[in-house]
């Protein structure tokens, strides 16, 4: 996933805004009047994703087809562009939203975004051994950047994780 251009598009986000704006955090409302180009906020409880509904806590959800990446989270919203997040298997699509979601709950590290969307995939029950592989290929070519680990790196982060007690 490439989070360098999100990175650069939030912080543009940012200079723009006033002061005071600032201040409030950059709201999904804001971000939405900035990107234009039908990017939309569904509520809290709206969105199904690949026929699952989801959640991340009472945080909304930007619909947002410029997007450059899968998904992204900002604090207190996260991000999603529709036509790539629907290009990958299910299991991979909930598992890009529940990464992004850990954001909201855990910070920015990378790898305790990885493996707290791997637990919460287990915990909720959507997310079986046999699905591990899936996410894997999925991560597995990525290359490193000053964010992630190598796709493979990551891979043996989500199945270390998988098997580890869960995350609180």
């Amino acid at each position: 996933m490439r989070q360098g251009s999100v990175v650069a598009v939030l912080l543009a986000l940012l200079s723009a805004l006033s002061t005071s704006a600032r201040a409030e955090e950059l709201s999904a409302e804001a971000y939405v009047e900035h990107v234009g180009g039908g990017a939309y906020i569904m509520e809290y409880g709206e969105l199904l994703l690949a026929g699952r509904r989801m959640t991340c806590g009472k945080r909304p959800v930007v619909i947002d087809p410029k997007l450059d990446d899968y998904a992204a989270a900002y604090p207190g919203f996260l991000i999603l562009n529709p036509a790539k997040i629907e290009q990958v298997d299910p299991v991979v699509a909930w598992w890009i939203f529940k990464h992004e979601c850990a954001h909201q709950f855990k910070g920015p590290d990378e790898e305790t975004a990885d493996c707290w969307a791997v637990q919460r995939g287990r915990a909720e029950g959507w997310l079986k051994t046999e699905d591990v592989e899936s996410i894997c290929s999925f991560i597995r070519p990525a290359e490193g950047d000053s964010m992630h680990f190598s796709g493979s790196e990551r891979c043996g982060i989500v199945r270390r994780c998988f098997g580890a007690k869960l995350l609180q």
